[in-house]
């Protein structure tokens, strides 16, 4: 740490900090007594640069002021709050500053452009075509569409830039399921609560809720949305990936999990590859012996719901069920 300044001052930033934010409110003297071993210059100096960015207010006497926290502080991300104070762009550094990572980690990733994100990720240029040339060009084809891009096979992306390697592609496509399976899961949370009232509501929810299934899925996968007494949905499940049969959607696969969490009802969801949405006769076999299944248990199956790219099939509404 001696022979490297930055993480010097960023750890001294963290001491301070770390000390502020364990107390509502303060005074100067307070935070002199815990941290001796600081300057009481920079500590001033940290707790200025918190009330200039609003997280924290100064009150009482000129002479003896009171600091407190202002509601800003919960979204305060202190780690990259210091960041940007100890790499800022005054710094004196050599002219990597300018490249895509060195920039992240001095103002964060949301500030910036989508082909510099794509850059950090090829990493590694060829001769004649740098990191950042290729993701301006993956960002120009796909900037709008990252969806798009998240389907591409690795020759379609090297057809676009020799830069984007065996490597390359597999780390842009980890970061872009990664990025699915957030909005996934931020969608899951919410729509607990959610409450599924009549076939258009299902069909509704589903569409939303199992997009991706739909349209990227290249096996069929068996879904449980599990619901409580007054049809709020509690969760979904998946319960297996692969050709869909008796034995892959077992009563006591799918019943478990509805006991578990003291299901009333659910409805079942799974999708067909192919693009076609009509059941299957092994599709109405399931569905009668899951219903037996559940009439024995006294749970209620409202609807067994099959998706494929862009149709979407009830077969509550087509009588099957």
């Amino acid at each position: 740490m001696k022979n490297n300044p930055d993480a010097k001052r960023f750890s001294r930033y963290q001491s301070v900090v770390k000390v502020l934010t364990a107390k509502d409110s303060f005074r100067k003297p307070d935070i002199y007594s815990v941290l001796e071993d600081e300057k009481k210059a920079f500590i001033g100096r940290v707790i200025s640069e918190l009330i200039r960015d609003g997280y924290l207010t100064e009150n009482g006497l000129k002479s003896k002021p009171l600091y407190s926290w202002s509601e800003k502080k919960d979204g305060l991300n202190a780690g990259r709050w210091i960041d940007q104070r100890v790499f800022t762009p005054t710094v004196k550094r050599s002219p990597s500053a300018d490249r895509p990572r060195e920039r992240l980690l001095r103002v964060g990733p949301s500030e910036l452009k989508t082909s510099e994100l794509l850059a950090i990720l090829i990493r590694s240029g060829l001769q004649g075509e740098s990191a950042t040339q290729a993701g301006e060009k993956l960002a120009a084809l796909f900037g709008n569409e990252l969806e798009r891009l998240s389907l591409k096979a690795r020759g379609e992306l090297k057809q676009i830039s020799r830069a984007i390697g065996e490597t390359a592609y597999c780390q842009i496509m980890a970061a872009l399921e990664l990025g699915k399976r957030l909005a996934n899961q931020q969608t899951s949370e919410s729509e607990p609560g959610h409450k599924i009232r009549n076939t258009s509501d299902a069909l509704s929810y589903c569409k939303r809720h199992f997009q991706r299934l739909a349209r990227e899925s290249r096996q069929e996968e068996f879904h449980v949305v599990l619901l409580d007494e007054n049809q709020n949905i509690i969760k979904s499940e998946q319960i297996t990936v692969g050709l869909l049969t008796e034995s892959l959607a077992h009563p006591r696969e799918v019943f478990n999990r509805a006991i578990r969490e003291s299901a009333s009802s659910l409805i079942l969801v799974h999708n067909h590859p192919g693009g076609d949405p009509t059941p299957s006769q092994d599709d109405k076999t399931i569905t009668r012996e899951l219903k037996k299944a559940a009439d024995t248990l006294g749970l209620r199956i409202l609807d067994h719901i099959i998706l494929a790219k862009d149709n979407i099939l009830s077969m509550v509404d087509g009588g099957l069920l």
